[in-house]
């Protein structure tokens, strides 16, 4: 593990063409199955990071319920802050932390102080990933769930700060909407960032598969083991 972030983990659900919602926003791609082995992953967890978007489009509350455990951090990157006020992450069912940078408005930054929020402000235009997972890694985080959305993702695998990626693909198809990698890429195929692919799992419900992928040199975690207990019915070491 690294000593300087915390060992980074990428989890999403996707249509067969790679998008994370539809051009409306829906992002109910993924079957009960998956939600409770997306619940398990935030029990095992110190925290879950979103970018601002989600918080807007989803309104995840980014805790565990579908499964026993404990409530990880709750990390939101938000360049501008703009998160509404009636957002999940707000509700002080669990801690919160913001990054964000100097775009943020005033008084949206003191709204979040007086709700006691933390926040982590970053001059410029964008917030620093690197420094951030520094700051998290300060603070105890050592284990980072990452739910989205599709900048976040990029940014974080375009700086090779992704560790493993847990890639459920869901047998439709939507031709339009949030992809799962957004921003703009390499010019080239071989400057693509590349991970290995260590495993492959076929859930239950007959219409997904479960990529996992991992950074080369690093080890998968044995998340959904043994394989019956979460809606699994063949594993594939590759």
């Amino acid at each position: 593990m690294n000593a300087e972030r915390p060992h980074v983990v990428v989890m999403s659900a996707a249509s067969m063409d790679g998008r994370l919602a539809s051009r409306t926003g829906d992002s109910r791609i993924s079957c009960p199955r998956d939600l409770d082995r997306l619940h398990v992953m935030r029990s095992l967890v110190d925290a879950v990071l979103v970018g601002g978007r989600t918080v807007r489009m989803d309104n995840p509350s980014l805790t565990v319920r579908r499964v026993p455990g404990r409530n990880p951090l709750r990390v939101v990157v938000s360049a501008s802050l703009d998160i509404p006020p009636g957002s999940r992450v707000l509700d002080g069912r669990a801690p919160t932390v913001i990054f964000t940078t100097s775009r943020a408005p005033a008084e949206a930054l003191e709204r979040l102080l007086r709700m006691g929020i933390r926040v982590h402000m970053y001059e410029g235009d964008m917030v620093p990933l690197d420094h951030a997972l520094a700051v998290l890694s300060r603070h105890g985080v050592r284990r980072l769930l990452v739910e989205g959305g599709g900048n976040i993702n990029w940014q974080l695998l375009g700086r090779g700060l992704v560790d493993e990626v847990v890639l459920t693909v869901s047998g439709m198809g939507l031709a339009s909407g949030t992809s799962f990698l957004e921003g703009e890429g390499p010019a080239l195929v071989e400057d693509a960032p590349r991970m290995r692919l260590a495993r492959i799992y076929a859930c239950t419900c007959g219409r997904e598969a479960v990529l996992h992928y991992v950074r080369p040199g690093v080890r998968p975690g044995d998340y959904f083991y043994p394989p019956h207990l979460h809606g699994i019915v063949a594993a594939v070491e590759v």
